[in-house]
């Protein structure tokens, strides 16, 4: 069998070619594909722009997805999921992005994060990096004479 395939592909090297070319290009399309988009924090990822719409006013908003993400960790500890954005109009946190999976697989990374952080620090916050504190200058001698 394979010595068929052999003399076949020394018969009509182009399809040997052909077939390599195939492959080369699929792997090339499937390495940028599974290479898009990893990182939920990428800064291509952050600064992309996206449609908030409030459910009780139907208005929407462009903001990029790092404010979102920031408004959405500045929360409380657990973010519920039914609880959106804070409409500006009505103060009411209504404003959701229009793809429900993504707003809930967003929500569920938050969630998970911050237990995270939680469990690894004991739930207390890290204290800021002791600094110097400057020492006191004498004020400046006046040069005036009297």
């Amino acid at each position: 069998m394979l010595t068929r395939v052999r003399q076949f592909v020394n018969e009509k090297p182009w399809i040997g070619w052909l077939v390599a070319g195939l492959l080369l290009l699929g792997s090339v399309f499937y390495f940028l594909r599974t290479q898009r988009g990893t990182d939920p924090y990428s800064p291509d990822r952050m600064t992309e722009m996206v449609t908030i719409r409030f459910t009780d006013t139907n208005d929407e908003i462009e903001m990029s997805r790092g404010h979102m993400d920031r408004e959405l960790r500045r929360r409380g500890d657990k973010i519920d999921p039914s609880q959106g954005i804070i409409n500006p109009k009505t103060g009411q946190p209504t404003g959701f992005l229009f793809n429900k999976s993504e707003w809930e697989e967003m929500i569920a990374r938050i969630n998970r994060e911050k237990e995270e952080i939680r469990a690894t620090s004991g739930g207390k916050s890290i204290p800021p990096a002791p600094r110097k504190e400057p020492s006191p200058q004498p004020p400046p001698e006046s040069t005036d004479k009297k």
